[in-house]
């Protein structure tokens, strides 16, 4: 599924939300693909954690689109289904816990996002938002 955030009809976040928590399986298991014309890092972590499966900024260009899609098709995240969240797991590479340290990370299960309040991001910085990042000690 391709969702425009922007269309000013559909709330593309609250949609995904409900199609993660509301619609049986297999729907709920469907990709997403959010486009946005405003990509601050907030409105990523959003899309994010409503269980979008990728964020793509405009202008879209068909290469990037058929890159994702493509990733998509590949695939092999895990779905996640629990209180605070169901979608795809948010971690592209399962690295597992951080070098010294037990179970989840807090920041993972944050369930407040506040207004945007910075400037747009741009792809790159965006896809290495929705990838771990090694904890090096």
């Amino acid at each position: 599924m391709v969702i425009d955030c922007g269309d000013p009809e559909m709330d593309g976040y609250a949609f995904t939300r409900w199609l993660r928590r509301e619609t049986p399986a297999p729907m709920r298991y469907t990709p997403v693909i959010l486009v946005t014309g405003h990509a601050s890092q907030s409105k990523v972590q959003e899309g994010r954690d409503c269980g979008v499966s990728f964020v793509i900024t405009k202008p879209l260009t068909p290469a990037v689109l058929l890159k994702r899609i493509l990733w998509l098709a590949g695939d092999e995240r895990e779905f996640v289904e629990c209180e605070t969240y169901v979608g795809p797991d948010r971690r592209v590479r399962n690295f597992g816990p951080p070098v010294g340290m037990a179970g989840r990370r807090k920041g993972d299960l944050s369930a407040h996002i506040g207004h945007a309040v910075e400037e747009n991001m741009d792809q790159a910085d965006i896809d290495m938002l929705l990838k771990p990042q090694r904890v090096s000690l």
